[in-house]
């Protein structure tokens, strides 16, 4: 099968409820938390800087592409032409669910997260929460996408993914929408006929795409850039310690580290330090990645000094290093 060649950035069209925050994580945790931008409009505060300076500010559509194509995901709320114009070759990809569950899991939602205090009535009879699928591809059938997954069948479709791309993104499930019993008992059978009639879009939709979904591994295997090994932060000085973490994408396990002052190495160390916050960011399985190094293991250190964080094999400098030294 031909293989055809794609271009950063990934744009994923998140679509409320349809294991969109489990998908992105599974990105940051492959590509790196730094290479991914968020559009969720101009008032979130989970929108990427760069997309509220160059989007919503000053709708400088070149500099936002110039930045853009040096990351690796671009995801939020966003529709299927949104950023066609400045990411043409781009592969657009999102998940498609069944228009009744996703309804009711976001009603679940807005009651646990957002106080929501109406009924499910009123809640679907909303036209902001109607027909959300459709209104994401503007048009667009699933199959004008590159690729779209099916999220009752969330861990085939991750696995088609990661084989289309060459990627390894892990398993993550997050930000579920729970009810008990299932839809049956949650809503009333008149509800449920009214939520599919008003939703007659997202349900034509969704039997599009179950119909298509086998369809797509006959599609051409896209080859994306290849990501880099390794992936980190260095935290700087917190007491008398140096800290951060890094990651080994090949191996998956601890990597090794090396701290040098000036350019001259000082310690090689191995980072295996607990990090409950990587961990629950889904950036890395264990969260056994951080390193936390006394600054009496580095020797002499004085003001302006430059302490940097490297890979062992000096391939790869973890992102805010060097720092300088300041005691």
């Amino acid at each position: 099968m031909a293989n055809t060649s794609m271009r950063f950035p990934v744009i994923y069209l998140h679509i409320p409820k349809t294991a969109g925050t489990s998908f992105r994580i599974s990105a940051e945790h492959y590509f790196g938390p730094w290479n991914v931008l968020n559009d969720y409009g101009e008032k979130s505060p989970n929108t990427s800087e760069d997309i509220l300076s160059a989007f919503y500010s000053k709708k400088d559509l070149d500099s936002l592409s110039d930045k853009g194509l040096q990351k690796r995901f671009l995801t939020g709320h966003i529709s299927f032409g949104k950023y066609r114009e400045v990411f043409p070759d781009s592969p657009i990809v999102t998940f498609f669910r069944n228009p009744v569950e996703r309804v009711i899991s976001e009603f679940v939602h807005f009651v646990n997260h957002h106080q929501y205090q109406g009924s499910l009535p009123e809640f679907y009879r909303s036209k902001q929460f109607q027909n959300r699928q459709a209104r994401a591809l503007s048009g667009a059938k699933p199959t004008d996408l590159d690729f779209f997954g099916i999220t009752e069948n969330y861990e085939l479709s991750l696995n088609r993914f990661n084989e289309r791309y060459g990627t390894n993104f892990p398993m993550a499930v997050l930000n579920q929408g729970k009810y008990e019993g299932g839809i049956q008992e949650f809503a009333k059978p008149e509800e449920i006929e009214e939520i599919k009639e008003i939703n007659h879009l997202d349900e034509e939709v969704y039997r599009y795409a179950l119909e298509h979904f086998e369809s797509q591994k006959n599609k051409p295997k896209s080859i994306l850039k290849s990501v880099e090994r390794y992936s980190g932060s260095f935290g700087g000085v917190r007491g008398d310690k140096i800290y951060g973490w890094t990651l080994d994408r090949e191996s998956e396990k601890p990597a090794t580290i090396c701290v040098t002052v000036n350019g001259e190495e000082r310690v090689q160390q191995v980072a295996d330090v607990f990090r409950e916050d990587i961990r629950r960011k889904g950036i890395h399985v264990s969260g056994n990645c951080g390193f936390e190094i006394p600054l009496e293991q580095l020797g002499t250190i004085i003001p302006g000094d430059r302490i940097a964080v490297v890979s062992a094999d000096k391939k790869y400098e973890l992102s805010n290093s060097p720092m300088t030294f300041t005691a």
